[in-house]
């Protein structure tokens, strides 16, 4: 098992096929999560994914607070990646902004 923070991978090999062996990885995993930083640098806040019905944030959006937009990556047409952003002015726009990001990148990735 392998995970990646900052360009520095934490691995752990568990031996074997075992329902033991698979309880070890994720143990291993969820103390290692739970010990390093989180791996957006600008989280979705928990107001917003609670409006919205949302355990946790969507793939492939992420959140430029300073800048008030949101960023969705996205492959286009040609297998090039693109980028379209959806800005907000105030804590509702925000809301709004969002869900449109949201509701783009699935249009985007329903085909795939």
């Amino acid at each position: 098992m392998a995970i990646t923070r900052n360009k520095k991978e934490y691995s752990k090999h568990f031996a074997g096929h075992s329902k033991d062996a698979l309880k070890a990885a994720h143990r291993w995993r969820d103390r290692v999560l739970g010990l390093l930083p989180n791996k957006r640098s600008q989280p979705i806040p928990a107001r917003i994914l609670n409006k919205l019905g949302l355990t946790q944030p969507v793939v492939g959006v992420s959140r430029y607070e300073t800048r008030r937009f949101y960023s969705v990556t996205y492959h286009g047409a040609n297998g090039r990646t693109r980028v379209r952003t959806f800005s907000w002015r105030d804590p509702k726009g925000e809301l709004t902004a969002y869900a449109a990001a949201i509701k783009f990148r699935r249009k985007k990735t329903k085909f795939r």
